[in-house]
Parts: C-alpha cells; sequence; structure tokens
C-alpha cells in the first residue's frame, strides 16, 4: 500500500555517524533526515534510545548539555563551561550520509497535490462517513461510521487496529496515521462499503503542502473525502475567527485563494476548520458539513461518531492488553 522509512532506525544510524569528539544538535539531524521541522521527534527518539547509541554527542541548538553529556564529552576532548560546549561551531558535526527520507514524502504529497481534483463528480449524496484513529499505546485504531446524509442515522461502523511505528512530526502526520485508516478503507472499498463522502479527521488543501490526509486518502483510494481538523495547521483568516457569529462561515486563504473554510458551530464553540480533500470542491465541502452538522454540536457527526469509535475501541485494546500482561504475570497463560 504505503512504504514509509523507518525514520527512528535511520535516526540512530544518523547518530552513530557523529564521530568521537565532535557533536550535532537535534536540528542537524532533523536536517539530514530531510526537513528540521523534525527536532522535536529526534530528540523524543534519542530519549528511548539513550544506550542504543552515542546519543550524548547530540545537544541542543545552543551547545547547552546535561550534566552527564558534559562528563561524556569533556572525556572525549570537547570543553564545557557552565553546562555549554565551546566554541560550538569547531566541534559541530554535519557532514551525514543520507539520504534525506523526509524530503522523498514531501516529494509524495507534492504528487498527491498534483492528482487531487477539486471539483464534485455527483449532484447528490445519500450518505456520509466519518475516519478518525485513536492510539492504545503502540496501536492505531482507526474508526469508519457510516450514516444517511438525511436523519444521520447510523448505517455501521468498522474498526481495525494495527501497529503504528512513524513519529510525530509536524506537517507529515498524514504518514503516521495514514497506513492505518488507509487498511481500513480499503477493506471497506473492496467490500463496496464506503460512503458516498468521506469526512477524514485531518486536512485537506489547508495544510503547509496542499495535500494533508484527507487530499492523501482521497486520491490514493480515489474516493471523494472532506478534511476536518479543529485547529488552522496553515493558511490565512479572510477576518478576525473571533468575530465569526453561530453558522457562519469565514473562508481561509492559501497564496490569496480560497482553499478552506472555518465555522463556528455554536456560540460556546470553536471554529473549526473545513478543507476539500479530493472529488469535491470548497463550496460542495461546506454545503455537506452544514448538512452533517447536528444542532448544538461541535463537530459534524462523522467525525465525532469515528473519534468517539475509535477513542472507545482503543480503550477497549489497552484494557484487554492489561488484562492479558495481568494474566501472564500470575501465570494464567500456561502455553507461553
Amino acid at each position: 500500500m504505503l512504504e514509509l522509512p523507518d525514520i527512528e532506525k535511520i535516526t540512530l544510524e544518523l547518530v552513530a555517524q557523529i564521530p568521537k569528539g565532535r557533536v550535532a544538535t537535534f536540528r542537524e539531524i532533523a536536517i539530514a533526515l530531510g526537513d528540521p521541522i523534525a527536532a522535536r521527534a529526534v530528540g523524543s527518539i534519542l530519549a528511548q534510545h539513550k544506550h542504543d547509541c552515542p546519543s550524548y554527542r547530540v545537544i541542543s541548538f545552543d551547545g547547552t548539555v546535561t550534566e552527564e553529556q558534559a562528563k561524556l564529552l569533556h572525556a572525549e576532548g570537547i570543553p564545557i563551561k557552565a553546562g555549554r560546549v565551546l566554541l560550538l561551531n569547531k566541534f559541530l558535526f554535519r557532514e551525514f550520509r543520507s539520504e534525506r527520507p523526509l524530503q522523498k514524502l514531501q516529494q509524495i504529497q507534492n504528487d498527491i497535490r498534483a492528482r487531487m481534483r477539486l471539483a464534485p463528480d455527483r449532484t447528490e449524496y445519500r450518505t456520509v462517513g466519518g475516519v478518525d484513529l485513536s492510539y492504545a499505546g503502540a496501536q492505531g485504531v482507526a474508526a469508519y461510521v457510516r450514516l444517511e446524509l438525511d436523519s444521520l442515522r447510523v448505517l455501521d461502523a468498522q474498526t481495525l487496529a494495527q501497529e503504528v511505528r512513524f513519529p510525530y512530526i509536524p506537517s507529515y502526520l498524514a504518514f503516521r496515521e495514514i497506513p492505518v485508516m488507509l487498511a481500513l478503507l480499503q477493506r471497506l472499498k473492496d467490500q463496496n462499503a464506503l460512503a458516498d463522502m468521506t469526512f477524514v479527521d485531518g486536512t485537506g488543501t489547508l495544510h503547509h503542502r496542499q495535500a494533508g490526509i484527507a487530499s492523501q486518502l482521497g486520491v490514493m483510494l480515489d474516493i471523494p473525502t472532506i478534511g476536518i481538523t479543529k485547529a488552522l495547521l496553515h493558511g490565512e483568516p479572510e477576518r478576525d475567527l473571533k468575530t465569526v457569529a453561530p453558522g457562519e462561515i469565514c473562508y481561509i486563504r492559501i497564496a490569496g485563494e480560497r482553499a478552506g473554510a472555518a465555522i463556528r458551530p455554536t456560540e460556546d464553540a470553536e471554529p473549526f476548520f473545513i478543507s476539500p480533500g479530493h472529488r469535491v470542491d470548497l463550496e460542495t465541502a461546506i454545503e455537506l458539513t452544514r448538512r452533517a452538522l447536528r444542532s448544538g454540536t461541535a463537530l459534524p457527526e462523522p467525525i465525532q461518531l469515528a473519534h468517539n469509535t475509535s477513542r472507545h475501541a482503543a480503550q477497549a485494546l489497552k484494557h484487554h492488553s492489561a488484562q492479558e500482561h495481568k494474566a501472564f504475570q500470575l501465570g494464567l497463560f500456561d502455553n507461553l
């Protein structure tokens, strides 16, 4: 379906390239991965693998080190004063050998953008679906709920769980969540069980490369999708969102063009954000979102129900795993 680089493994391999007596910053490792925005993800990965690589050689951008790092780096001949590497540029290592995997993922998003069709291919929608993902430890639990559009009556719901290995990196969230969602939606598509329009918990065109997870799912499966988010990832509102009245629309522009919209569902709720994903235009996305929004609720019904379903399934999976672990500790699994 979608082959993703093992960012964790590649990060550890990059750290292993730092020679004795040299240091690198989290940002330099992220640049070697292909995007400086991944610096926090690098820090999270190394925090989990302190003893699997010379992670003490990776330091903050300003040369700040911990007491433990200071001892190890000083032993390698790197001068430390007041908890900071002196003459940082002299000891900074940048000569990484890397294929920069994040740049390849950017290209996937750019290719998706080129293949997106932001025009509806039908005039009537009878059913809508919502897809969302929750976590149970390292497992991602995707849920898809299909509803009758006019009544918002639930027709069916399906879930799927599988391991998630890709780290959280801003603007690359799709690559963390899409494998599970893609597997579930592909199964439902094969069963002819997808709705006429699928709402996705994630962006469509309101994305740094205007190809968020709603667009990627739509293009990869060739299905109509709309992206719904509670926060604005990218774009500029046409006016102050605080002035948007309940039920009102405020368009969001990217490079001067209307790429999405904000809608405040109720007086007490914050606006949420709509963006076309694939096989739909912005105005149709807004119309369908309005129709899928129950009175007094904060999010479109397909997204809210998919969120609730995935969260409950993840909680059940956590409970099941905990019960298995407890039984194992008590010696109840004799065959293990």
